[in-house]
This record gives structure tokens, C-alpha cells and sequence, in this order.
């Protein structure tokens, strides 16, 4: 399947490495608004045969293109998704798949009318251990709380501090703690656990207007959980699901690096399956076998589950009075 990379930082440097591995897997070409970054790009990779553009209309016009991968800021997930959808290719998009609700049902509703695949590229759901995670439940017995942790001290907040502003904390391309971190944990949560019913928020903003830090804390009937994230401060970031009988402990929630059952009494069990060093390889696989199946939404991360999710990310911003440019429209 011929693909085109939109966006060239890290984390399309990490899901061309492992996308290499994938055999159906074929990089057609990168997208990037400097011609000059998409050729340091392909050359950092070896890849000496794929196109470079510089727009999304590019991308769009050619009949080659098969599938996009979005990696492109926050802001621009709904405008690229649609036009890539209404050109007639599939549509693997980075998380968070939207500014908000109201762009992310534009993005579903494109890839209904035009009989695409659209699916949020949530990496962890599509992990080995996702699976092991979701059989483990169980020993748990009835679940009764959800405490996910992601606190990674940005590379980019001293740039911050020194009078920069990076893109990561400015509204402007919808970013935020919140919607770059604490989304793992919370997409988690909502696939394990479904939408719940009350959402509370709070959080420390900072100057320009998004949440360096902060807590989610969501009810259901009989549990609940609470999401805590950081971009401003550094965490061990263990994540714990806790029941009547013991708990599962996570190391790294967004990739599931370990997995643990403890019982109440003390009794410890290792779960997890090896660690792929290409762990994006997994989401790329299953999107290239339902495309080519002529399956229009993933079974796994579902339409739903991303509407489910950012339901919660637009209450949590609201209640942090963090606010983007497609809000207001």
C-alpha cells in the first residue's frame, strides 16, 4: 500500500522505522511544507525513490497515494483528514485525532461519504500486551479505581522558560499537556472502561494559554478513575488498575512495556509479553489489512472510542479554560 508521511518530526521518524518492517508497507512519498526537510527526511531513513511535496494538495492530486499518515500539529488533523478522505485515500492520523468533537465528526463523516478508512493513530490499543492487558482483568475481580499516570518533563519547557514558545504550549496549534500526554492513559481507560459519566478537571495553566499540568478525575456508577499528567515535572509514570481482589501494575501506560498482577496478598504474577522496539509496527499492519479487507473502521480503535475520548478532552479543556482557535468557530 503506497503511503504518504505528513509531518517530519520524531514521531514519523518512529512509524517509518517500524512501518519498514511491515512488508505490505510502501512509503510513496513525505509531506512537509520545506522541500528541504522532506529530502533530509527520506535520506535520514535511506530511502532514495519516494516523492517529496510540500502541500497536502499535492498529496491529494495524486492517484498513486493510497493512504496518508497525519503527523502534521494538532491543528491542521481535521483539515488534512478531510481532504485526504474527499481525494479518495485512507486516513491514519495521529492522536489527538482532532482539535475537538466538532472536527473530529467532520473527519468521520468525510470518511463515510466517501467510503474510507479514517482510524486514530492510538499505537497502544494495537500492542501485544493491550491484549494481555484486556485478559488480565479479570484477576482483578470487580474493578473499583483507575489511577493513569504520564508526567514527562518536556525537552521543549526550558526553551519555554528562556522566553521561546515552542509549539507544544501554544494553542494555536492545539497542544497542551492534556491532549499530548494524559490522552494515553485516558484513551486506555475509555477502552478498557467505556465513557464515563461525570468529568472533573483541574490543572496549572501557563502563560499562553494551555495546561502544563494537571488532573482528570472521571465517575462511573460503581469506580472510578483519575488521569494525572504532566509536560512541567518528571514522574515514574506507573499506571495501576485496582480491584477487589488486587491490581494490575502498568510501567509506561502508553506502551505497556511491563505488565503485573498483584493480589491482595501480596502475590505478584509478570503478564507481559517481550517489548517491540518497533511497537508502531502493530497499528500499521492492522490499518493496511482492514483497508485492503474494504473494512471502513477499525474494530479496534473504533470511531466511537475517539468520539468517546474527545468528549472527555473538550469537557477537561473547558473546565482548564484552555481554548484553541476551532473552538470559537
Amino acid at each position: 500500500m503506497n503511503f504518504v508521511i505528513v509531518g517530519t518530526n520524531f514521531i514519523s521518524d518512529t512509524l517509518l522505522a517500524a512501518a519498514k518492517t511491515v512488508s505490505e508497507f510502501s512509503l510513496y512519498g513525505v509531506c512537509s511544507r520545506a522541500e528541504q526537510s522532506g529530502h533530509a527526511f527520506l535520506a535520514k531513513h535511506a530511502i532514495k525513490n519516494a516523492k517529496v511535496f510540500t502541500t497536502i494538495e499535492q498529496v491529494c492530486s495524486d492517484d498513486s497515494v493510497d493512504a496518508v499518515y497525519i503527523a502534521a500539529p494538532n491543528s491542521l488533523h481535521k483539515s488534512y483528514a478531510v481532504a485526504c478522505l474527499n481525494a479518495g485515500k485512507h486516513v491514519l492520523g495521529e492522536k489527538p485525532a482532532a482539535a475537538n468533537s466538532q472536527e473530529l465528526a467532520a473527519i468521520v463523516d468525510a470518511a463515510k461519504q466517501n467510503n474510507r478508512l479514517y482510524m486514530e493513530a492510538m499505537m497502544t490499543t494495537h500492542l501485544p500486551n493491550f491484549a494481555v492487558l484486556q485478559q488480565a482483568i479479570a484477576k482483578i475481580g470487580t474493578p473499583r479505581k483507575y489511577i493513569g499516570q504520564y508526567s514527562q518533563y518536556s525537552s521543549r519547557y526550558d526553551k519555554y522558560k528562556n522566553g521561546e514558545r515552542p509549539n507544544t504550549f501554544l494553542p494555536a496549534f492545539a497542544n497542551g499537556a492534556l491532549v499530548d500526554l494524559g490522552v494515553y492513559p485516558l484513551y486506555i481507560l475509555i477502552a478498557l472502561w467505556g465513557a464515563p459519566n461525570t468529568v472533573k478537571a483541574s490543572g496549572v495553566l501557563l502563560e499562553t494559554g494551555v495546561d502544563g499540568a494537571g488532573d482528570v478525575l472521571l465517575n462511573y456508577s460503581d469506580k472510578q478513575a483519575v488521569i494525572s499528567y504532566s509536560k512541567i515535572s518528571q514522574g515514574d509514570n506507573f499506571t495501576e488498575i485496582q480491584g477487589e481482589l488486587g491490581r494490575i501494575r502498568i510501567e509506561a501506560v502508553s506502551l505497556l512495556k511491563q505488565i503485573q498482577f498483584i493480589a491482595n496478598d501480596g502475590g505478584a504474577e509478570e503478564l507481559s509479553q517481550p517489548f517491540d522496539e518497533h511497537f508502531m509496527r502493530h497499528e500499521v499492519a492492522h490499518f493496511i489489512t482492514i483497508a485492503n479487507a474494504g473494512q471502513l473502521e477499525s474494530p479496534i480503535n473504533t470511531h466511537q472510542l475517539s468520539i468517546n475520548v474527545m468528549a472527555v478532552l473538550d469537557k477537561a479543556r473547558q473546565q482548564l479554560g484552555v481554548i484553541y482557535p476551532a473552538d470559537r468557530l
